[in-house]
């Protein structure tokens, strides 16, 4: 490999995948503290065809994935697939843990932060790259 193969590795974010709350949850806490930003996009899990049940989260797949291009290099992103009947159980931990709150699909947000974006606006280029690049 060369040596601008292996800076081009180096800057990529770390991307990881959850199918459950338990699964997101240990990956959450085991990426804290280590001093690079946590960015979680929750979303509609997929079929065998490889669609999202939840149109909203189709339309912002692509936007997401464009814009990890400008989060922090070796950062953590968490994309979290959540199965239909589950997040239609209102008593999901999704919605009710104080850490996530989750009212819509999908949601973009900073772990441990504030920062975050639900609905159609995962879809607006500028909000999801102003969430993902923003240091603070």
């Amino acid at each position: 490999m060369s040596s601008s193969s292996k800076r081009l590795l180096a800057k990529m974010v770390n991307k990881h995948y959850a199918k459950s709350w338990e699964e997101f949850t240990q990956l959450a806490a085991s990426l804290e503290g280590k001093g690079q930003p946590v960015h979680v996009l929750f979303t509609g899990d997929k079929d065998e065809n490889g669609s999202s049940w939840c149109p909203y989260c189709v339309k912002a797949a692509p936007v997401v994935q464009e814009a990890l291009k400008v989060a922090p290099e070796n950062s953590h992103f968490i994309n979290v697939e959540i199965d239909r009947p589950f997040w239609k159980d209102l008593n999901n931990p999704y919605r009710k843990d104080t850490r996530t709150n989750l009212v819509f699909l999908p949601t973009l947000l900073r772990w441990k932060s504030p920062q975050r974006l639900d609905g159609e606006r995962v879809s607006n280029k500028d909000l999801v790259e102003m969430l993902l690049s923003d240091e603070d």
